[in-house]
């Protein structure tokens, strides 16, 4: 996964990832580089049955159900539908009957070359005369008899009314983002119902939020700020939103980066006032020049800016948590943006520090160098609204999604992809590349037709840790596609790395696996090399136990075959 923060309140790629979830977020997006494996396998299509109801259980007809997102052992991610997914499958959208019963489809296997298995589906419902419900998690498998029905709510419409200059503005040149996501996926719900006057679709009471542009002539002349209200179920919710002329932002990169500066680029996003309340949001991004300027050309009126950036050797300092968020972390293991005020004096100045050189050789089981490999890493960068994405990768302006009006807006249409990705490096003859990094803890992957990392713990990658100043070395030993699949540590992800899976729980449940599991858990962080084969023994042969005591003797017997597999690698000098 690439990209997973949201444009306003939508969801691209439809992950939106939390703080505590983001590691998640860079262990899917490594599984996603996997390429084809050999040898044939088979996808089939599941399906499940989903009710939709009102408040009172009664059930809607019309009520369009579109999945987004599945589950493995591996993680959660986007279920893409351009036809380049690892399921090799589309989602698709089906519409509730009049028993408000909806038959939604789902691939058996989420990675068709891993073998890895689907184990929950993320869905959204929408309709238009009720709130959108846009992140309904199942499990699998789902069982309709005893399942809860997913309730949809009555909501509250919004009026809004576009002014220049203290003057009623036309509301046909108004463009909107606001607080649901239906404003990037169906802007079209939008509409003028006078000549002064907006109705937006059905949201949720309470908080909502709204950010007006005037498009004349294909160019947005005028910009709001993100204007906030209260919705109320009863009465007539209506309000006023003052349009500016936009003023490009200039900005420059920290002098101290060298010049010429090479491949410059910054990303923004406007700032949530808390980090815990879904509102309307506008991002951009800029070009930098080989003198380190850069220019925004939109941006909401008055919007602070969490700012971001990258250059040939430099990257954007991890900024500090502004007075919106409550409770930083402190250390804060993630890379995060700078935040610049809107009513701060002097120009606009990305603080900037160097990224670090790691050579990373690539070897076969022979220890030959393997040429023509992709090796990648993809630090996030954590938003302060939540969200997070690779540093820098996905390059759009929200000016060019926004003007869209009456057809879905598609996230890809408007992405720059002239950079390539941030963090890639192509091996030489000698098997030999050069990726710069950022300091910390990063993740290292490989991309290739023919070559891929063996499974460890369920994952194909491995991490080191970056140290400013200087530079490492680190040798990628991979092995020919097909060898093994990370479909075999499915139970062992499922029960180790959260209990993700309904077998997961049920063995987690057990207080003697729970504890066995801690044992696992334990012996892996207090080793020194956790690829070490007598640590590995040890560990597998917890895990057998663990299975052995749930009653699951085939998993058990699979583990054990490890281990000893393990204890054969053994050296006699070992201590």
């Amino acid at each position: 996964m690439r990209f997973s923060v949201g444009f306003g309140f939508m969801c691209i790629l439809a992950v939106v990832v939390s703080p505590a979830a983001a590691q998640g977020s860079a262990d899917d997006f490594s599984l996603s580089l996997l390429g084809d494996s050999s040898g044939p396998v088979l996808q089939t299509t599941e399906t499940l049955q989903l009710r939709v109801v009102d408040e009172a259980g009664s059930p809607i007809a019309g009520a369009y159900v579109t999945p987004w997102a599945l589950r493995s052992a591996q993680g959660h991610g986007s279920w893409k539908s351009d036809g380049d997914d690892r399921s090799e499958t589309k989602p698709e959208t089906s519409l509730t009957d009049e028993d408000g019963i909806a038959i939604v489809k789902y691939p058996m296997f989420r990675n068709v070359a891993e073998q890895t298995k689907t184990i929950g589906v993320s869905v959204r419902v929408d309709h238009r005369d009720y709130v959108l419900e846009g992140a309904i998690h199942l499990d699998l498998p789902h069982d309709p008899n005893t399942a809860d029905p997913v309730v949809l709510k009555r909501g509250a419409d919004l009026f809004v009314r576009p002014m220049i200059d203290g003057k009623p503005a036309d509301p046909q040149l108004i463009v909107a983002n606001w607080s649901d996501s239906r404003s990037w996926r169906d802007p079209g719900v939008m509409e003028a119902v006078d000549s002064e006057t907006l109705k937006f679709p059905s949201m949720k009471t309470g908080d909502a939020s709204v950010l007006l542009m005037r498009v004349e002539d294909g160019q947005i002349t005028h910009a709001s700020r993100i204007v906030d209200a209260n919705l109320n179920a009863d009465g007539r919710n209506e309000i006023s939103v003052e349009l500016n002329p936009v003023v490009p932002i200039k900005g420059q990169l920290d002098p101290s980066v060298p010049r010429p500066i090479r491949n410059g680029r910054v990303v923004c996003w406007t700032l949530d006032p808390s980090v815990n309340h879904d509102r309307a949001g506008f991002v951009s991004w800029s070009a930098v020049s080989e003198n380190g300027d850069f220019v925004i050309p939109v941006w909401p009126t008055e919007e602070a800016i969490q700012l971001a950036g990258i250059c040939d050797g430099y990257i954007g300092v991890s900024g500090k948590a502004p007075a919106e968020v409550t409770n930083p972390r402190n250390p804060d293991p993630y890379l995060r943006a700078q935040v610049i005020r809107p009513d701060e004096e002097g120009p606009v100045i990305l603080s900037m520090e160097a990224l670090v050189p790691c050579d990373v050789g690539v070897v076969d089981e022979e220890g030959e160098p393997i040429e023509g490999v992709l090796i990648d890493s993809w630090p996030n960068i954590q938003w302060w609204n939540g969200g997070s994405q690779v540093y820098c990768d996905t390059l759009m302006r929200g000016e060019d999604m926004i003007r869209v009006r009456n057809r879905k807006r598609d996230y890809r249409e408007f992405t720059n992809e002239a950079y390539g990705f941030p963090f890639s490096a192509q091996t030489d003859d000698n098997g030999q590349a050069t990726l710069m990094l950022p300091k910390g803890k990063q993740s290292l992957g490989i991309r290739d037709d023919r070559y891929e990392m063996p499974a460890f713990l369920g994952r194909r990658y491995t991490k080191i840790e970056m140290v400013l100043g200087e530079r490492s070395e680190i040798t990628l030993t991979v092995q020919r596609k097909g060898t093994d699949r990370l479909g075999e540590w499915d139970k062992l992800a499922g029960v180790v790395f959260g209990c993700s899976t309904r077998e997961g729980r049920r063995i987690c449940a057990l207080p003697e696996v729970r504890k066995k599991m801690d044992e696992f858990a334990k012996t892996f962080r207090e080793g020194k090399n956790q690829k070490d084969p007598k640590l590995l023994a040890e560990a597998y042969t917890i895990v057998a136990d663990a299975f052995a005591t749930a009653g699951d003797l085939n998993e058990s017997t699979k583990w054990r075959k490890k281990a000893a597999e393990q204890k054969s690698m053994i050296t006699s000098d070992a201590p």
